[in-house]
């Protein structure tokens, strides 16, 4: 009986220090699961930036505007880029040429949609809380990037080089943390800037850490 007890204490300690093992491993590389679940959130944010930028491409090239058709098909401006308003451009570039809301007038003739195949503002890809598509009017060409007006600095001057006669199409995410910007912000701008302060300012990545959201250019014409 003494032996048995023995036996079956010295198995106890064993489950304790294999437990104690897998307790010490887990919190080694349960961090290191975080950051490649992170860098694959990040990498299929880009992929979904380069496809939004080939039907943006397509789109441009059937209907000569970046702006989104009104029921007349006519090219209109609209700024909230919300996939839930029919007349935004996601809504538009995610539409099949037959469905009703293509009424065939206009520049409607020309639309060969989908261009997209998906484009939700509530499921952003990836990152976020949001994603959102507006096409606009930029700030004057030359005026200082900030992190929330219309101006991207393409060239790492510091200053907007979209022309001020044209029309811009970005998207912007909300509710990124610091980190995810810093993981877009490499792949897309890699070298502009070396400092926090400048790369969220410069390239086609902008970060208002304020707000938490990231803008990001696709496209002007």
């Amino acid at each position: 009986m003494a032996r048995m007890r023995q036996e079956q204490g010295f198995t106890l300690i064993e489950m304790i220090g294999v437990l104690a093992v897998i307790a010490i491993l887990v919190a080694l590389l349960l961090p290191k699961v975080f950051e490649i679940m992170a860098e694959s959130k990040a990498n299929a944010l880009v992929a979904a930036i380069r496809t939004y930028e080939t039907s943006i491409v397509d789109y441009y090239s059937d209907i000569s505007s970046l702006l989104p058709l009104n029921a007349t098909g006519v090219p209109t401006a609209e700024t909230t880029g919300d996939s839930a308003t029919a007349i935004t451009l996601p809504a538009r570039l995610t539409l099949d040429a037959s469905d009703a809301l293509n009424t065939g007038a206009g520049s409607w003739v020309r639309f060969k949609g989908p261009y997209l195949s998906k484009f939700v503002t509530t499921v952003p890809p990836g990152l976020g809380t949001a994603v959102y598509m507006p096409v606009t009017s930029p700030v004057s060409y030359a005026t200082a990037t900030t992190a929330s007006n219309i101006a991207w600095d393409l060239n790492n001057d510091g200053n907007s080089d979209i022309p001020s006669g044209a029309n811009v199409v970005y998207v912007y995410f909300t509710g990124i943390s610091d980190s995810d910007w810093d993981k877009v912000d490499a792949i897309i701008d890699p070298g502009m800037g070396t400092s926090t302060a400048t790369r969220v300012l410069r390239g086609r990545v902008k970060y208002d850490a304020a707000t938490d959201e990231m803008m990001i250019y696709l496209n002007h014409g």
